[in-house]
C-alpha cells in the first residue's frame, strides 16, 4: 500500500487521532513513521485544522531529543504526517522492567526539560507529556513524540483549544488542565515532575479511584515527599 510517495511497511500503532505506520520514503531513502488521520475525523474541519497545526508546529522544532517532522500532505481523502522513525520503545514500557539510578534520573530529567524548553521557546506547548510519549532509542537516548494536542502560542491567531476544554492524560495533567484553564509551558514541566516522581518512588504522586478522584487530588492535594525507593533494585539506565 502506498500513501503519497510513501510505501507502507506495517502498522505500528493507533491513537485518538489516527493510525501510525512504518513506511519507506524513496526520496530520502529512509524509514519514516507515517501518522494518518482517521477517516471519521475528516468530517470535522476543526479537527483537521488541529492535525495540520500539529504538523506545522513540529516542523518548526529542531532539537535532538524531539522527534522530527519531514512532511505533511494530503493524498486524496488521506491526511498524513511523515515523521522520524525511532527504533526502540516507550518510556512507559521500559520503566515497567527497569528502574533508574539517581544519576540516570537526574540526567533524564535534565534532558527532557531542555527539550521541552526548546519547544516552549518556539511557542509550542506539548500538553500531554507522559511516559508513552517519551521514546527510548536503542542507544538509550530519549525522544519526545506525539505533540498531537500541541498548542501554538500565536497572539494573532484565535485559540484553537479554548479554556474549559480538557486535553491530556489524567494521571499526568497539571492543575490548570484539570480545571480547564489556559496553560503554558509550566504545565508540561508539572507533567514531567509527575514522571520523575513516579520513576523515583515507583508510585504516582496523585491517585484515586476514577478520573474525578484523580482530578481532585491534582487540583487540591499536596503530594507526599518523595524518596528514592522502588520495589525494583535501582541499576544504571543506559544513556
Amino acid at each position: 500500500m502506498n500513501i503519497g510517495r510513501y510505501r507502507v511497511v506495517k502498522e505500528i500503532g493507533r491513537g485518538s487521532m489516527g493510525v501510525v505506520y512504518q513506511a519507506e520514503d524513496p526520496n530520502l531513502d529512509l524509514l519514516v513513521a507515517l501518522k494518518v488521520l482517521r477517516q471519521d475525523r475528516l468530517a470535522n474541519e476543526a479537527f483537521v485544522r488541529r492535525f495540520l497545526s500539529e504538523a506545522k508546529a513540529l516542523g518548526r522544532l529542531d532539537h535532538p531529543n524531539i522527534v522530527r517532522v519531514f512532511n505533511v500532505d494530503r493524498d486524496g481523502d488521506t491526511v498524513y504526517i511523515a515523521m522520524e522513525f525511532i527504533e526502540g520503545e516507550s518510556l512507559a514500557s521500559r520503566m515497567k522492567r527497569q528502574a533508574f539510578s539517581p544519576e540516570a534520573l537526574a540526567e533524564f530529567g535534565a534532558t527532557v526539560a531542555e527539550a521541552l524548553d526548546s519547544a516552549h521557546r518556539s511557542g509550542i506547548v506539548h500538553r500531554d507529556v507522559k511516559p508513552s510519549n517519551i521514546l527510548v532509542k536503542s542507544d538509550g537516548r530519549f525522544k519526545i513524540t506525539d505533540f498531537g494536542i500541541a498548542h501554538i502560542d500565536d497572539p494573532c491567531a484565535p485559540e484553537q483549544t479554548q479554556a474549559g476544554e480538557i486535553l491530556g492524560t489524567p494521571a499526568y495533567m497539571s492543575p490548570e488542565q484539570v480545571l480547564g484553564r489556559p496553560v503554558d509551558g509550566r504545565s508540561d514541566l508539572f507533567s514531567l515532575g509527575i514522571i520523575l516522581y513516579e520513576l523515583a518512588t515507583g508510585t504516582r504522586p496523585f491517585g484515586g479511584e476514577g478520573i474525578h478522584a484523580i482530578f481532585t487530588a491534582i487540583a487540591q492535594e499536596t503530594p507526599p515527599r518523595s524518596r528514592l525507593e522502588t520495589p525494583i533494585s535501582p541499576r544504571p539506565f543506559p544513556m
